[in-house]
C-alpha cells in the first residue's frame, strides 16, 4: 500500500486489461537431407535464398530443398531446417597459414572449399574464401584487416565464426600467419540416414527433437523418409507438445486400395494431430526442368501456412480455392492416373487426404481429415485439431501473469474478462460457430469450480468452452420440380 505522509496531489496507475495476444500457427519445420548445414541444429529460413545459403540448394538425392522451395512457392512464409545425418559423418579441414580451418558444417560438401591466406601486412592479413561450384571455384568470401592477437578488435575468430557462411577458423598457440593457399579435405557425409535419425533422441536434440528449443514451430514434416512408424512417432512427437501438427507422406509406389494406401494408413497411429496425404505429386524440377515426383508434404505445409495467413487456422486447407497449388503439374498414383471419385469414397472415411485433379483447377487437396478421423470424430477434421491448438497456447502463454496472483473474486473477474475479450476476437473472425457470443462460447470461473478446498490447493480452475466451425465437406443442393398454377 502507498504512504501518504504530507499533503498533495498523487498519482496511481490502476491496472487495466492485460490482452491475449494469439500466437502463430504458420511456422513450418522441416527434417531432411541437404549438402551442408548443422547436423541436428534447427536453422530459421525466411525465403528460399536464404535455404540456399545455409543448407544448399537442388540436390537430385536430397528430397529436403524441394519440399522447402514448395513450401514457399506456396505461400508459406517461414520455416525451420533441422538436416538429418547417419553416422561417421565428418567435417572437412586443413591448416592453410598457419590457421586452422574447418568447413562451417559436416559433409563431403566441405572438400569444395578452397581457402586463400595473404602475406601479414602492419600485424593484419586477409583471408579469401573460394567454392568449387561445378569444377569451377569462385570467390564467396573476404575477410579484410584480421588479425591473430586475440586482443584485436579485428580478431580473426571472431570476425569469421560469426559471419561466414562456409568456415570457421582456429589460432593455434605461437601461431604465425604466412602467405598461404590450400583445400579443405577429409569431409564425409557418412552413412545415409535411417529412421532412427529421423525420430532423434531427446537427450542429444537430434531428429525430432531438434525443435524441441523451438517454440514457434507449427506445422511438421519429414520429406527424405516415409513410413508408417515415422508418422506415428512424428504425430506422437506433436501430440505431446500440444503445439504443433505432423504432415505425413505416403511411400511413392502405392495403388488407391487395401493393399496400398489403406494398409500403409494402418501403420500410422490414430493421433489427432497428424494427417495423410495421397498421392505423390509431379514437379516441374527447376534443377534440370524435367517433370520429378515428390512427396506431398512440402507443398501441402506451404497451404496450411499460407491458408492460415489469408484465411485463419479456422480454415480447413483444402478445396478449390485454398487448397490449388502453384508448383504442382500431375498428382497420380503409380498406375499413372488421377484419383477419382470412387477410389477417393473408400479412402476419405478413413482419413486419407486425396489430392485430385479437375479440369479446371488442376491438383487440388481434396480433403481435411485427421489421423484419428476414423476413431474419434471430435477431431476428425485438421482445422479443429489446430484450432484448438491455437487457443489453448493463445489462453496459456496469455495467462502467464496470473501465477501467485491473490486467488479471489477480483482475479476471477479479471481472468474471465481478459478470456473472454480473446474469443470474441475469434468469434469475430469467424472462427467460432453461433449466431451471438453466448452460442460460441463460454468462461467460467466462479464459486463452483473453486470451491475453499481447491482454493487451499493453490489451484485456480477456469473452465472454458468453444463451438468451432466445421468446414462444408458434403454439400447437398437438393432440386425438386415445381408445377405452374393454372390461371
Amino acid at each position: 500500500m502507498p504512504e501518504y505522509l504530507s499533503p498533495g496531489v498523487f498519482i496511481e496507475e490502476i491496472p487495466g486489461q492485460k490482452p491475449i495476444q494469439g500466437v502463430g500457427t504458420a511456422t513450418g519445420g522441416f527434417i531432411g537431407r541437404a549438402e551442408r548445414g548443422k547436423i541436428g541444429k534447427a536453422e530459421l529460413v525466411t525465403n528460399w535464398a536464404q535455404f540456399v545459403k545455409k543448407f544448399g540448394s537442388f540436390n537430385p538425392d536430397y528430397r529436403l530443398p524441394y519440399a522447402v522451395w514448395q513450401f514457399f512457392a506456396e505461400g508459406g512464409t517461414r520455416c525451420f531446417c533441422v538436416r538429418a545425418g547417419g553416422a561417421n559423418s565428418k567435417i572437412a579441414k586443413a591448416t592453410v597459414g598457419g590457421l586452422e580451418f574447418t568447413a562451417a558444417s559436416e559433409g563431403a560438401w566441405g572438400n569444395k572449399i578452397k581457402v586463400e591466406v595473404t602475406a601479414p601486412e602492419n600485424d593484419t592479413f586477409s583471408v579469401r574464401i573460394y567454392y568449387d561450384f561445378d569444377n569451377n571455384p569462385q570467390p564467396v568470401e573476404v575477410f579484410e584487416g584480421l588479425s591473430a592477437d586475440e586482443s584485436h578488435k579485428e580478431f580473426v575468430e571472431e570476425r569469421i565464426d560469426e559471419i561466414s557462411a562456409f568456415v570457421e577458423v582456429h589460432v593455434p598457440k605461437k601461431a604465425k600467419v604466412a602467405k598461404e593457399d590450400g583445400a579443405l579435405a577429409d569431409g564425409d557425409d557418412g552413412q545415409e540416414p535411417a529412421e532412427a535419425d529421423y525420430i532423434g533422441d531427446q537427450a542429444k536434440q537430434t531428429g525430432l527433437h531438434a525443435f524441441d528449443r523451438v517454440d514457434d514451430v507449427n506445422i511438421l514434416a519429414i520429406p527424405d523418409w516415409q513410413s508408417g512408424n515415422l508418422a506415428k512417432q512424428a504425430a506422437g512427437y506433436c501430440e505431446n507438445r500440444g503445439d504443433c501438427f505432423f504432415i505425413a507422406d505416403p511411400d511413392e509406389n502405392l495403388t488407391p486400395d487395401a493393399n496400398g494406401i489403406i494398409k500403409y494408413k494402418s501403420q500410422c497411429g490414430t493421433s489427432a494431430f497428424g494427417a495423410l496425404y495421397y498421392p505423390w505429386l509431379t514437379i516441374r524440377d527447376p534443377l534440370t526442368g524435367h517433370e520429378k515426383r515428390v512427396p506431398p508434404s512440402g507443398a501441402v505445409a506451404g497451404i496450411y501456412s499460407a491458408t492460415d495467413i489469408k484465411r485463419g487456422v479456422h480454415k480447413a486447407p483444402a478445396g478449390v480455392i485454398d487448397g490449388a497449388f502453384n508448383t504442382v503439374t500431375k498428382a497420380w498414383t503409380v498406375g499413372k492416373q488421377p484419383v477419382g471419385r470412387g477410389e477417393q469414397d473408400s479412402l476419405n472415411p478413413l482419413g486419407i487426404n486425396v489430392i485430385r485433379t479437375f479440369p479446371d483447377t488442376g491438383p487440388v487437396i481434396w480433403g481435411a481429415r485427421t489421423l484419428a478421423a476414423k476413431i474419434d470424430p471430435e477431431w476428425r477434421y485438421v482445422n479443429v485439431r489446430r484450432l484448438m491448438m491455437f487457443i489453448e497456447e493463445s489462453i496459456e502463454e496469455g495467462t502467464q501473469w496470473v501465477v501467485f496472483e491473490p486467488n479471489d473474486r477480483n482475479l476471477w473477474g479479471r481472468v474471465r474478462r481478459d478470456i473472454r475479450a480473446f474469443l470474441l476476437l475469434t468469434w469475430r473472425s469467424g472462427a467460432l460457430f453461433g449466431s451471438t457470443p453466448d452460442e460460441a462460447f463460454f468462461v467460467k470461473v466462479d464459486d463452483e469450480n473453486n470451491p475453499p478446498e481447491s482454493i487451499d490447493a493453490g489451484r485456480l480452475v477456469i473452465d472454458v468452452g468453444v463451438a468451432p466451425v466445421k468446414p462444408a465437406e458434403f454439400v447437398i443442393i437438393r432440386f425438386t420440380q415445381i408445377t405452374r398454377s393454372s390461371q
